[in-house]
Order: C-alpha cells, then structure tokens, then sequence
C-alpha cells in the first residue's frame, strides 16, 4: 500500500500537468509552473529532500535547459526577423513551386528537413510552423507536424547528444546504443509518418499520401541503420544523412510515377510583397538558415569543436552544489550560433528602423513564454532526479535510494508487471520522460539507472541495452506531445493556449507508436 501511495505521490504533478492541458486547457508556460511547484512541495514534504536541495536542482535544470530554452529564444529571434522582413514568404513561395501535393508537402518539410534541421542542432517547431500556416494548413496542423516529424531521429538531434550524454554520464558503448535505436527506426519513422497524415487530415489523408509517407518513413530508417552500422566514426551526422536522403526519395518518387518536381513558370504567380514591393530574393530570405547550417556543419567536426570548447575551458563549468557542475560548453552549443547567424543575416533582411523595432516588439511578445517553459520542465526534471539526496563531504549524495522519486516510479512499474510486461513498461517510462522535460537527453540520463536497477530485479540485465534503447525511442516519439516543444511551436505563430488541442490530436498517434515499440522491444527479447 504504502509504494502504491509512493508512486502516486511521485507522477502526481505530471497528472497536473497533462490534466490542466489537456482538460482544462490551460496554457504549457502556466501548467509547467505550477507542475514545478508541486514537484517542489511533494519533493521536500514526501521524498526526503530538504528545500535547499530542491532549490539547487531547480536552478541546476535552468542551467542545463540553456541548450534548448535558449535556442529557442533565439531561433524565435530569427523567425520573427525573417517573418516581419518577409523572407518567410518568399520561402514559402520557392515551396509552392514544388510540384508536390499537400501530403507530400508534409512529409519532406516535417520528416525530411525537420529530421535534418533537428540533427544539425536548429529548431524545427520554431522555424517550420510559419511556412506550414502558408500553404494553408490549419494552426493544430502547422504545430503539431513539425513537433511530430522530426522524433523518429531525436536520440540523433543535435548532433546525437541524446545518446552521447548518457553513455558519457554511465560508460556505454555509443555505438552499439545507436545501432540496437536504430533498428526500431524503420517501423516507427514510417507509423509515424501515417500517422502525421491522419493528425493532418484523418483516414483520408492516410489514404491520400500512403505511398510518400511509407517512402519518407522506409528511407529515413534504413538510412539510419545504414549509417550507423557502416559510418560510426561519423555517428553525430546520422540524423543530418537519413533527412537528406528521405527528401530525395520523395522528389525521385515523383519522377519515377512521371510528375514534374517544379511547376511549370507560366502558371506561377508574382513574386510581389504585402506592400507592393519585389518580395526578397530567395538568396537573401534564406540566409540565416544557410549560414546556421554552415556553422553547425564546422562546429561539428571533432578538431574545431574541441578548440571552440577550450577556449573557454573550465570557467563555464557553472558550480551548483557540492561536486555538481552544469557544463556550458557556451562556442559549441547550437544557439550561440543561431544568434551569430541571425546577427550577421540582419543587414540583408532588414531595409528599415521599423523592421528592427518590430521585430524586437514581436519577439519579445513570443519568446518569453516558451523560453520560460523550457526551464520548469528541466528544472521538474532535476527535482525528480536530486530528490532524496542531499550533500555530505562535498558530494551530492543519496539519502535514501529508495525514496528518489524517479527509482520509486521505475521500481513501483517493474513490480507490479513483472518480466513478461517490462518491454512495454520501458517505453512508457521513456514517453513519461520525455513528456516531463521536454528532452531525450534529459530522459535517458534520469532513467538510465533505474532501468538498471528494474533489469537487474526482473533477471534481465542482459538484455539492457536493448531496453534503453526502446526507451530512448519512446522518448523521441514523445516530443510529439512534450508541452515544451509544443509551447515553441505555437509562440513563433501567436497560438499559445492551444496547447491541449495539439496534444489531443497527436496523442493518439504517440501512445500508439509507444505500445509498438514496446511490443517490438518484447519480440526481440523473446526472439533473440
């Protein structure tokens, strides 16, 4: 009874969370605080962390949120530049003169060049959803799709960070992580692209665009295993290799059913503004994301991002408490570079004081909410994982194992469903992870060792890897609904409050494609 109370008390604020969401339709900004806050009180009041502790690890989830809540102040800086200067439209009309249908405008912005601008460290809920809103899709539409497309491959998003921490954090090989993920890419990367279809427009649009999505879906994970298995030394790049060539399957599909790739110039329209003036050249419009590209492509080669690290060195090691540290890693980390990008662009985007000024009143309308959601989910997260300890000798350590909220979560599920239903249990976690932070990464690093401790209890410990692994998945496919990402999304089209309808209507999709990696999971472990 009493572990019964324990687990409750522990996902409590999470039920908060998803209740005030999706139910009571409160904004994610104002559920994550008070999630946060609740998170707080049952730490200290329940779990045996005094409020210093919880303080510390709040402040310790803000600073290592800074590689997203930052990125996406500043990638919202650079859309709403290219959105007030109109590059934005001149980009969406370079799209229009693809010859694709609206299903397979979906698959290669949202799987294609999501999967790509993910991989190399750019923000695709912040910077697809304004092009989604000009071709005409609905405001759900144009936030959910870009929040769905890119999951199959976030354990490689930012250079394959999401796998990298983890097996840094807990001496795993990296390698054999990313290849036992990549073999569940084929399955999920293609119900996923159905089941953007249906998010889209129900069965009709599954019926409509079946054949893109199985393409999308097919290539990007067989790409993967491809890529991993074959290229290990360039592992940060998969994600970056399988978007790319997902986007020219798709345009080879229309050229092998005999359909053209751009529409004929006769029936295109005027490039002309909302003013009356020549729209931007596509060359200009597109030039912070080509010199973003640029910069992510340089900084991820091994000799120039080791330098751009130690020029700073240990002075961005930021102290904590006791023996934890939040590493910066400022020079080498994606929105540093989106700022450089956007500062650099500006001259070419904008033509007056006023496209500054708006920009400025515009962004600062935008950002602050997503920004701010970033945090409080991490720092929820880090309350979880620094619950029941404390500091002795300088070292942050556990008070009591038993009582961290995390372990009594994993532990409470690994009992009660036993060795036959923990394949399904370890994506589910993996969902709950990456719904509360908002992160793969900071998912994998606080359940890694309470699947650990759960594989060594069931007689499983052999199978490990296989079940991080399926939870890692769980934990991309969950940025379908993570309230963070979410939040981003609707910021950068002025559509905050709709978070609970998102959630809803790709809900479906995630719980489904979380039970099928689960039920792959358990094939494997039976099989192999």
């Amino acid at each position: 009874m009493v572990q019964i109370i324990d687990f409750l008390l522990a996902i409590l604020p999470i039920l908060v969370v998803f209740v005030g969401l999706v139910f009571f339709k409160k904004g994610g900004t104002f559920m994550g605080v008070v999630g946060w806050l609740l998170t707080l009180a049952i730490a200290v009041l329940f779990f045996k962390t005094s409020l210093d502790i919880a303080l510390y690890a709040s402040f310790a989830g803000v600073l290592a949120s800074l590689g997203i809540s930052l990125m996406v102040l500043f990638t919202i800086l650079q859309v709403t530049m290219m959105d007030v200067t109109g590059a934005i439209k001149s980009i969406t009309e370079f799209i229009k003169t693809i010859a694709a249908e609206k299903y397979e405008q979906i698959m290669l912005l949202n799987v294609g060049m999501g999967s790509f601008l993910v991989s190399i460290g750019a923000t695709p809920v912040t910077m697809l959803p304004p092009i989604m809103i000009a071709l005409g899709f609905s405001p759900v539409a144009a936030i959910a799709l870009p929040c769905l497309g890119y999951d199959p491959l976030t354990s490689f998003s930012l250079l394959a960070v999401p796998i990298k921490s983890p097996s840094d954090a807990f001496g795993l090989n990296v390698n054999l992580l990313a290849q036992n993920v990549t073999l569940f890419l084929p399955v999920i990367a293609t119900g996923l692209s159905l089941g953007m279809l249906w998010v889209a427009d129900g069965w009709n649009g599954v019926k409509k665009g079946f054949i893109p999505s199985i393409v999308a879906g097919l290539t990007m994970g067989f790409a993967s295993i491809f890529f991993v298995r074959f290229f290990p030394e360039y592992l940060n790049l998969t994600g970056v290799f399988s978007g790319l060539l997902a986007i020219v399957a798709l345009l080879l599909l229309r050229i092998v059913q005999g359909k053209p790739i751009f529409i004929k110039k006769e029936t295109r329209q005027k490039a002309v503004a909302a003013d009356g003036g020549a729209r931007l050249p596509l060359w200009r419009a597109l030039t912070p994301w080509v010199l973003l590209v640029a910069f992510c492509v340089i900084i991820s080669i091994p000799d120039i991002n080791k330098g751009l690290y130690d020029l700073l060195g240990t002075t961005q090691k930021i102290h904590v408490v006791g023996d934890q540290f939040i590493d910066l890693k400022l020079f080498t980390q994606a929105y540093v570079w989106v700022l450089v990008s956007t500062v650099i662009a500006a001259p070419f985007l904008l033509r007056t004081k006023a496209d500054a000024v708006k920009t400025m009143k515009v962004w600062a309308k935008r950002a602050w909410s997503p920004t701010v959601a970033a945090m409080v989910f991490f720092a929820i997260a880090y309350i979880m994982f620094w619950s029941a300890k404390s500091v002795t000798d300088g070292k942050l350590v556990a008070v009591d194992a038993t009582m961290n909220m995390n372990y009594v979560i994993g532990v409470a599920i690994a009992s009660y469903v036993g060795a036959l239903l923990f394949p399904f249990v370890s994506p589910l976690m993996g969902l709950f992870g990456g719904f509360v932070s908002g992160s793969e990464t900071s998912s994998n690093v606080m359940f890694y060792k309470i699947l650990e401790t759960a594989t060594g209890k069931l007689e499983m410990a052999g199978n490990l890897m296989q079940v991080f692994a399926a939870h890692a998945v769980a934990g991309g496919i969950a940025s379908g609904i993570a309230v963070a990402k979410i939040v981003n999304a609707a910021a950068v089209i002025d559509q905050i409050g709709m978070e609970g309808d998102v959630i809803r209507k790709s809900a479906p999709v995630i719980i489904v494609l979380t039970l099928l990696t689960g039920i792959m999971l358990a094939a494997w472990i039976m099989l192999f």
